[in-house]
């Protein structure tokens, strides 16, 4: 005779539950993924209005006289 197994089987009830929980964790795994890819992919836009504000307060320092044309020229380019 063959055994069925369903709610009261070897595990029942907490076979069941156990399912559920893995599904959510699944689903909030995929979620976090996807949140850590979209943050990665754009922390390079963060990285580049970083070398303008650089760019901004090197010619800040150049109208002031703090720099001079050779000092300023020099360190535009290695910004760049």
């Amino acid at each position: 005779m063959m055994m069925m197994y369903g709610l009261n089987g070897p595990l029942g009830w907490l076979a069941m539950i156990l399912g559920v929980v893995v599904h959510i964790a699944f689903a909030v795994m995929v979620v976090l993924a996807a949140i850590w890819l979209f943050r990665s992919l754009f922390r390079g836009a963060e990285q580049y209005s970083g070398d303008r504000k650089a760019e901004a307060i090197l010619k800040q320092r150049y109208a002031n006289g703090e720099n001079s044309l050779e000092d300023y020229q020099m360190m535009k380019k290695e910004l760049a």
